[in-house]
């Protein structure tokens, strides 16, 4: 099993990287920003860059949808997994369009509704994990896969 780990800098791929008992052991590569903390902490895996700022540049938004196409041909991953934040949507949207597995992961933070990015995505990934279970009752797709107080 392949897996592609796609999200922004900073929390969104502190909390994917966080998660290396779901991928460390699998064939994986990841997609990010060249950001000062995605390049320490990605410094020994296999990693796409991705064009940023993703916010409200819609240039950006083309230039990665194109990155997600040669890259998910490329690479031909099993699993497409985001925490968002816009670089996740052209990668799940690409992934969903050649038939691969889709999840994204709302982030810890997202406690009353979903972000953004989860809202683009809902539709049409196959699994949509929240890690609030009040966000289960607001959104049929939703999954709880967090702690419970």
């Amino acid at each position: 099993m392949k897996l592609c780990l796609v999200c922004s800098s900073g929390g969104h791929l502190f909390e994917l990287f966080s998660l290396d008992e779901m991928w460390s052991a699998k064939d994986h590569f990841w997609v990010s920003f060249a950001t000062q903390d995605a390049s320490y902490l990605l410094k020994d895996e296999k990693v796409y860059w991705a064009h940023y700022p993703t916010n409200r540049n819609i240039l950006n938004l083309f230039r990665n949808l194109f990155l997600a196409w040669k890259v998910l041909k490329k690479e031909k991953p099993d699993i497409v997994i985001s925490t968002g934040a816009g670089v996740g949507v052209p990668f799940l949207l690409v992934g969903w369009v050649l038939r691969k597995k889709t999840i994204y992961i709302e982030l810890i933070t997202r406690i009353d509704n979903i972000s953004l990015s989860g809202l683009l995505v809902y539709p049409f990934v196959d699994k949509f994990l929240v890690q609030w279970e009040g966000l289960v009752k607001k959104y049929r797709k939703a999954e709880f896969h967090g702690r419970t107080l």
